[in-house]
């Protein structure tokens, strides 16, 4: 994972305009033009407060996610093999519920262009993860009891790594995702330098999400890498960013 979580790094950094990337001017007439100050203000009040509401609850969700995902792992460790298929409808299950929840809350979240395709993306990235872990439930059930006629056992015992192929795809696609995430966060409004040198949240806010960042994750960051789930590098790239050089809304500008 050490490979892709340094790609990642380095998209932040091209986020930041350490390669000398130009962000986008304010200073044009024709900008001034299209809305009174008062409006850009209250349009960049509504953008912060939009994507701030989002990044706090996709943390959230990447930690309600490891704690399932996790729990559901050691379980799978323990008991006897007909125990498993129990133990697989339930963390199945319990994943399930956690993804409507999250469908259901980021539907009601809407972003700002050029983001505003984001969190339909992502919402049909968990629908894909609410289906196969229905499928996993359907197999794990068919092992339950006694063997029933007409069932193909081998066929089905073969889905299972296909199934978790799929899972571990979508995940990979959120963690690479994860850096778009946090470019919500940078103000597009160039600098003196014509760079990306702001954040749109105040220092306060910036200091909430790191908080919360570390208080769900930190005891994983000290993992050995081969260990680490994608969701923990999701958390780690977030906070990597927050920690870059960008200043925040509320720091002077150059």
């Amino acid at each position: 994972m050490r490979a892709r979580f340094l790609g990642l790094c380095v998209a932040l950094a091209l986020l930041a305009g350490a390669v000398g990337a130009p962000a986008q001017s304010t200073d044009s007439k024709s900008s001034r033009s299209i809305a009174t100050p008062k409006k850009q203000v209250e349009s960049q009040e509504a953008k912060a407060q939009a994507s701030v509401a989002f990044v706090t609850e996709y943390v959230r969700e990447l930690s309600a996610i490891e704690t399932i995902r996790d729990s559901s792992e050691q379980s799978l460790m323990q008991g006897s093999p007909s125990d498993k298929f129990w133990n697989m409808i339930y963390g199945s299950t319990r994943m399930q519920l956690e993804l409507r929840l999250d469908v259901n809350i980021l539907k009601g979240m809407r972003l700002y262009p050029p983001f505003e395709k984001l969190v339909p993306s992502i919402v049909g990235l968990y629908k894909r993860k609410i289906e196969i872990y229905q499928r996993l439930i359907d197999i794990s059930d068919a092992f339950i009891g006694d063997p029933k006629r007409g069932v193909d056992y081998g066929k089905l015992a073969a889905e299972v790594p296909q199934l978790s192929a799929q899972l571990d795809h979508i995940d990979n696609a959120l963690l690479e995702a994860t850096p778009l995430i946090f470019g919500i966060l940078v103000d597009s409004k160039a600098d003196s330098q014509n760079h990306a040198s702001h954040l749109i949240i105040t220092r306060a806010q910036r200091a909430q999400l790191l908080s919360e960042i570390n208080s769900d994750f930190a005891s994983k960051f000290d993992e050995d890498e081969k260990d680490r789930s994608i969701q923990v590098g999701a958390a780690m790239v977030l906070k990597a960013g927050l920690l870059k050089d960008f200043k925040s809304s509320d720091d002077p500008w150059e």
